[in-house]
């Protein structure tokens, strides 16, 4: 990535700090709460920016990212649940592909006739698949498949504001969405970066897996930094 401005992406403090530890020549600006850190890892231009947790952060903090800093690449990156049973704790998915698993139509009820979510069907917005940049893609398959330990699997993320914990809803969405995982953040991502134009993708690290029972592992977004840090040599 030499001669490339990147900005790289993470939610919480979690997803950032080992980037920030390696950034060298710091320089912080905030914009209306978001925080971007400009600076160098391994002689490559890198923006650091947290976009706070949800979409609708993400969203923001892009299009703030892509106007201010004319970024030439966006990484968007952290943790994820699993959505196979599968996959596990320490996996990465590349997401050659993102898409909203919130965005419903269902049928009209009348008071009393309570509500069935596994009626609903996703509508217009859950439909427009997105897509990282293909080379990005190509770049980091290569990559990571030689430098992470545990498997790396390539495909959908599912994207949206919702945790979610019943085995039957997320073996719903898999089956509606064919999505490996679920995040909070990169349908707002991708979503931006594609009205831009801009070569974007993400990859994200598993961090629980609701079906397998295995509990939530925020420290898996070190390794997945880690390995970003190596990527930019």
């Amino acid at each position: 990535m030499e001669n490339k401005t990147v900005l790289i992406q993470g939610a919480m403090d979690i997803e950032i700090q080992a980037l920030l530890e390696k950034l060298e020549k710091q320089e912080k600006i905030v914009i209306s709460d978001y925080e971007f850190y400009m600076g160098k890892i391994n002689n490559c231009n890198v923006i650091i920016s947290k976009t706070l947790i949800g979409t609708i952060n993400a969203t923001i903090a892009t299009t703030i990212g892509i106007e201010k800093f004319k970024p030439d690449i966006v990484i968007n990156q952290g943790i994820a649940g699993a959505h196979r049973e599968s996959i596990h704790t320490g996996d990465i998915i590349i997401g050659e592909k993102c898409c909203n698993i919130n965005a419903y139509s269902m049928s009209s009820k009348n008071r009393g006739e309570g509500s069935n979510p596994f009626e609903w069907e996703p509508n217009k917005r859950a439909k427009e698949i997105k897509s990282a940049d293909y080379e990005l893609v190509q770049k980091f398959q290569k990559f990571l498949k030689e430098k992470h330990k545990n498997k790396v699997y390539t495909g959908t993320i599912g994207s949206g504001d919702v945790f979610n914990r019943e085995i039957d809803r997320i073996d719903w969405i898999s089956n509606k969405f064919d999505n490996l995982c679920e995040d909070m953040e990169s349908i707002g991502v991708y979503s931006v970066c594609n009205k831009f134009n801009i070569p974007c993708i993400g990859i994200r690290i598993i961090s629980n897996n609701e079906i397998t029972g295995e509990e939530l592992d925020e420290n898996q977004a070190i390794i997945l930094q880690e390995l970003l840090v190596e990527s930019l040599e």
